[in-house]
């Protein structure tokens, strides 16, 4: 039994180990962006901790090269994206499991099946389109672009929960008088909320990194997001790693707090119907 004992202790161990080991090497590129932005620039390029801990990096960022300025835009296609998605998305996702008709696979699939299609495939002639409406360089069309690569996903995780939402409780709220509409409202969609947290979240997390669609439409400060601004340190004013790192780490912080806050969200949106009681 001590044997036994002595055996479990040591696997668990050497198991915390290795994802001590796996979590330092994940998690150092993102802590040595942030000890980066925080060394004088002379010291930008040495391999050591900094001698002094500085913000002129972040001040630079957001006084001489209005950084700032990308940072609303940002979170406005973001929101507005993760909102219209999750307003397709659940409906949608809602009529394909639980309502058939004539051809209704065969349209979901060819809706899911837009997400094998190679992400630049997709570019060329999105651009073409909405540069016929005349809404390159605005958010709209970014809105547009990111609605476009995120819907089908956010479909398949949705439908893919709703085949297993139990049919009684819809059952029950139609003999009750509830109508299609607010069955979903009132019934469907607060039982549903773990796995529409999971669209919301990830849809957000995509479009708030999404970098190279905003980047060949964007050519105005007014609709430039963040990741096109970080780009921008490079092209016009040279390789200022100091800055770089300052506007990564900026970069990167709202992702961080949303991953932290809601993994449970995501974990449980994305594990719902796998196990069948």
């Amino acid at each position: 039994m001590s044997n036994k004992k002595t055996n479990f202790v040591i696997s668990r161990i050497v198991m915390y180990v290795i994802l001590i080991v796996f979590l330092v090497f994940f998690l150092f590129p993102i802590i040595w962006l942030a000890i980066t932005s925080v060394k004088p620039q002379a010291e930008t390029m040495s391999p050591t901790l900094p001698s002094r801990l500085t913000m002129a990096s972040y001040v630079e960022t957001f006084t001489r090269y209005s950084f700032a300025k990308y940072f609303p835009n940002s979170v406005i296609v973001s929101l507005l994206s993760t909102l219209l998605v999750a307003i397709v998305a659940v409906p949608g996702a809602y009529g394909f499991a639980k309502y058939k008709y004539k051809g209704c696979r065969t349209l979901f699939m060819g809706c899911v099946l837009l997400r094998m299609v190679p992400f630049i495939a997709l570019m060329v002639p999105l651009y073409i389109y909405l540069s016929n409406l005349g809404l390159i360089n605005t958010k709209t069309a970014l809105v547009i672009a990111n609605m476009t690569f995120n819907l089908p996903l956010s479909l398949w995780i949705m439908e893919s929960y709703f085949r297993e939402f139990p049919n009684e409780l819809i059952e029950a709220a139609s003999i009750d008088g509830s109508g299609r509409v607010g069955t979903l409202i009132k019934i469907v969609a607060p039982i549903s909320l773990p796995s529409i947290s999971t669209v919301v979240i990830l849809t957000f997390l995509t479009t708030w990194k999404e970098f190279l669609f905003a980047f060949i439409s964007s050519a105005s400060d007014e609709s430039k997001t963040i990741t096109v601004g970080i780009a921008a340190l490079t092209q016009d004013y040279g390789i200022r790693w100091d800055l770089m790192s300052a506007a990564g780490t900026v970069c990167i912080l709202p992702v961080l707090i949303i991953a932290i806050c809601f993994q449970k969200y995501i974990i449980a949106g994305m594990t719902v119907g796998a196990v069948k009681g």
